[in-house]
This record gives structure tokens, C-alpha cells and sequence, in this order.
């Protein structure tokens, strides 16, 4: 494999040996039925193969995904069109740390949920039940195991599987200009003490995976004869194939593009910005923003903790955020003014700023989504505050005012049958609620604030309950009356 500049991957595709496994069509091999909205048990996967004894590492503070990966970028004809294919072993090293034991396992695994193009090869685990099976339902792994998982134990599960790449812009993807990898590998969400595994499926609007912060140890080997430069969440140890990469953080994504590169810094963080031909002046503007968001964000709310971050035009409906590399869509793009009032420069910073609210300080987004978003876009007003304060007057209307809301801003993504209704309510209404507590409270006590919670809550999870208590511990007046009548939960007590 050759590289340009520790990006470029120019690889050519192997001769097959007899000892690889066929790669089968669509539906010829172990498929599973289409996931129904109510969460029906899918065909079962079968038995789940015990590992051998003494397997067990000690115990681990995160989850830690060690991942081998081959893509092969080479076009397959099949009867559903023309594939690409990943395949895909990993194996998860899991210690329970809450009180209350697991009786099973919930794994989000987003690759199965189009069972056209997903096969599972292979399931194993050293706790599963004896004679017990794995379902798959909804785009979720569910394991029974023998004995429930007591705090402080671990558990280790491996599994293998092939996956199709379909040519449409979806967060597992690819066109004529890219290939995009997001939530393609299976993952353990959170497990809360009063809620067990934060496990959702997907509603009519709006995020509903919750991730834990954890330790990624990825093998990716890129096969085909085409060339890509390579943007992933982390840097790679090197520049050999398979490329490696070790990554802490909320989740490990990955694009392959043939896209300009635009290169700026943030002290000492490297900014990368990929954008296509066409968009070379918004190229040079998205590396601008991304740097100077990372930079004052990192100054005034906590360190940027990664050495990189990279933003990718990519062809989705919108914004989409991973740790340490994050997609805007094309349509953005033709918003851009050049001045700062236009879209394409707020959802940058936006994307940008989901770096500490989502990556930093993680949330339930499917039940609790204005943690992240209503704080995203409130950066944003920060942003054009710090950098260009004459177009905040723009930012108000356009941005927030001119879509009003009277729904509860903690509202679920499940509360909501359209994507503008929760937009308006949860981030919109939600950096109104924001901005009525900032009021109340003053700018540096509310600035003080938010680096309480990035400081308390920096590789965990933030709830309501914790933002109040952020706010009014720093308040010199009593904020109830704001929560009130922005939400719809009741006011927590106040901490003695």
C-alpha cells in the first residue's frame, strides 16, 4: 500500500486464495428479517460458542473494541446493485461497574440492520448461557448470559461478520467521490443504574444511539485498485497496511474520499477539511471555522483531547458528529456567503462544538437530546460572539427566532413526528432556554457553569439533573421558574 502525505491509500486488490471464504450474494446465505418498529424478535442467530476458559482480562474502567477490518473498495455486482463489502472481526472486552448485575448483554449494531446486506459469521462469548441463543432485533445483539454480570466482572465477546456497502447517502455509503463509515461496528451503550442498558431504536426525528466513552484498537486494511485519502476519528500509528489506530473516545468513524484536503492547526491540534472541487472556497472556510471553534472552545470550556479533528463534506441530510471527525452535507455548502451569515457556517461550528457535548460529555440522546444539541447550537452563538459579533442580530432571526416552538424542550426524539417540529423545539427553543438562564445568572457565572460540567462529567455522561444542579450552584438567584417553563420534568432538589 503507497500514501500520499500519510493520507493516500493506493492499494491493489490481492489474488484470492482458496483458503479466503466465498463472499455470497444477497440472501444466499444466513439472513435476517427486517426489523419492525415495535422491536420483534428477528431470526436468532443461533448458539452462542463458548470461549475457552481463563479468557477474561482484568478488569477495564471502558469498554475497549478491538477491531480488524478489510475493505474492499473493488465493485461486486449483485442483484441489489453494485457492492463494495467490509468484513469485519472484533472483539469487545467489557467490566460491569454498575450495583445493579447484567442478566444480559444490548449491543447497538447498526450493520445488521439492513439484513439484505449484513451476515453474521461468527458469535462467541465466555458468559454466555449454555444452550442459550443471540437475537437480533431491530438492529440490536441481545445475549442471555449464565450468570448475571456483578459489578467489577468482565465479560469478552467476539464476533465476525460481512457487511455490503450500497451505493446511497447513508452513514455506511459510498459515491463516485467517497466511502463513509460511521456506526459500523457493533458497540455496548451505557448501563445505567435506574435504566439498565441505554439500548434505543430509531424514531421519526432525531439521534437515538448513546455511547460510552471507550479504548479503540482498529485494523484497517483497504483492498481495490482505487486511490483514497483517509480521514478516520483517530491518526494511525503509521503509514503501512493495515493501517493501526488507537483512540479513546465517544465513537471511532471513518471516511475514504477523494476530495481537496484543507489544512489548518489550533495550537496543537491538526485541522483537516475535506470538500469537493466545486466547493474549494468553502473548502478553505470549513478548515477556518473548524480551527478557530476547536480553539476557542478548547480555551474556554476544557482541552480538545485529541490530537485531530476532521470535518468531511459528505453527501448526508445534514450535520452528522463523531469524536474527532464529523460530515456536513453538500446542501450546506451552497449557503455560504462568504460573510458568516449563512448556514454553512453556523452547522460547521455546530458539528465543531459537538466535540465537548456529545464527545467530552456524553448524553442519552435518544431521551434526553437537548443535552447535546440545545448546548451545540448555544455554542454557536458563542462562536459568532467570539469571532463576529455583527452578525448576531442574524444569527438570532435566522438562526432561532423565526422558528418558534411551545413544546417542553427535554422532550424524547420519540415525542416528535417530524424532524422541523424537533429541530424547532429541542435545539431551537432549547438555545432559548439557554440564553434565558444565562440571562438570569450572568455570562461568567453561566461560562463557569459549563466548565464545571466538562470538567465533572469529561469521559461520562451528563443528565438534566446534573445540568440544574451545574447552573444553580453557580447562580447568585434561583433559575426554577426558567426550568419550569422551558421543561416538562420537575425541578430537581436542590443539592444540600
Amino acid at each position: 500500500m503507497l500514501f500520499c502525505a500519510g493520507l493516500c491509500a493506493c492499494t491493489g486488490r490481492p489474488e484470492p486464495s482458496a483458503a479466503s471464504s466465498p463472499v455470497p450474494s444477497p440472501g444466499a446465505t444466513h439472513s435476517i428479517a427486517a426489523a419492525s418498529p415495535t422491536g420483534g424478535i428477528t431470526e436468532s442467530p443461533g448458539n452462542v460458542t463458548p470461549l475457552a476458559a481463563g479468557s477474561v482480562p482484568a478488569p477495564l474502567d471502558r469498554p475497549r473494541y478491538q477491531i480488524d477490518a478489510v475493505l474492499d473498495t473493488d465493485l461486486l455486482p449483485t442483484e441489489n446493485g453494485e457492492m463494495m463489502q467490509l468484513h469485519v472481526e472484533e472483539r469487545i472486552t467489557y467490566t460491569h461497574h454498575a450495583q445493579i448485575p447484567a442478566g444480559e448483554l444490548v449491543l447497538q449494531f447498526e450493520p445488521a440492520r439492513r439484513p439484505e446486506l449484513f451476515f453474521l459469521e461468527s458469535l462467541s462469548s465466555d458468559r454466555a448461557a449454555r444452550g442459550g441463543r443471540a437475537d437480533i432485533r431491530d438492529g440490536q445483539l441481545w445475549i442471555a448470559l449464565e450468570d448475571p454480570l456483578a459489578a467489577g466482572e468482565s465479560i469478552v465477546l467476539r464476533l465476525a461478520y460481512r457487511r455490503f456497502i450500497a451505493r446511497e447517502p447513508e452513514l455506511i455509503g459510498w459515491n463516485d467521490v467517497q466511502i463513509l463509515l460511521g456506526n459500523w461496528y457493533a458497540f455496548l451503550p451505557p448501563f445505567r443504574e435506574d435504566a439498565g442498558w441505554l439500548a434505543h431504536t430509531p424514531g421519526a426525528a432525531g439521534e437515538y444511539l448513546t455511547y460510552p466513552y471507550a479504548d479503540f484498537d482498529v485494523r484497517l486494511d483497504i483492498l481495490g485498485g482505487d486511490s483514497y485519502q483517509i480521514a478516520a476519528s483517530g491518526i494511525p500509528d503509521g503509514e503501512t497496511s493495515p493501517l493501526h489506530y488507537q483512540f479513546t473516545g465517544r465513537s471511532f468513524a471513518i471516511s475514504l474520499t477523494r476530495q481537496m484536503l484543507f489544512r489548518r492547526s489550533a495550537g496543537p491540534v491538526e485541522i483537516l477539511a475535506f470538500a469537493r472541487s466545486e466547493h474549494e472556497l468553502q473548502g478553505y472556510a470549513m478548515a477556518d471555522i473548524s480551527a478557530k471553534t476547536i480553539g476557542y472552545f478548547s480555551g474556554s470550556l476544557g482541552e480538545y483531547p485529541h490530537k485531530r479533528f476532521t470535518v468531511v463534506e459528505s453527501d448526508l441530510f445534514d450535520g452528522m458528529e463523531f469524536d474527532g471527525l464529523v460530515f456536513l452535507s453538500p446542501a450546506l455548502f451552497e449557503y455560504y456567503s462568504g460573510d458568516g451569515k449563512d448556514y454553512f457556517t453556523a452547522i460547521t461550528a455546530h458539528e465543531a462544538i459537538h466535540q465537548w457535548w456529545y464527545g467530552r460529555v456524553g448524553n442519552d440522546q435518544a431521551m434526553e437530546p437537548w443535552l447535546d444539541e440545545a448546548f451545540a447550537v448555544y455554542g454557536e452563538l458563542l462562536f459568532y460572539e467570539a469571532y463576529q459579533p455583527e452578525n448576531l442580530e442574524w444569527w438570532w432571526w435566522t438562526r432561532v427566532n423565526r422558528y418558534p416552538s411551545d413544546h417542553c424542550v427535554d422532550l424524547s426524539v420519540y415525542a416528535f413526528a417530524d424532524f422541523r417540529t424537533y429541530v424547532n423545539t429541542v435545539y431551537l427553543r432549547g438555545a432559548k432556554m439557554m440564553h434565558a438562564v444565562r440571562t438570569r445568572m450572568g455570562k461568567n457565572a453561566f461560562l463557569e457553569s459549563l466548565r464545571d460540567l466538562q470538567r465533572d462529567r469529561f469521559g461520562l455522561m451528563m443528565t438534566s439533573t446534573d445540568v440544574f444542579h451545574a447552573f444553580q450552584s453557580r447562580s447568585p438567584v434561583p433559575l426554577a421558574d426558567i426550568w419550569e417553563e422551558y421543561l416538562c420534568q420537575s425541578v430537581p432538589a436542590v443539592q444540600g
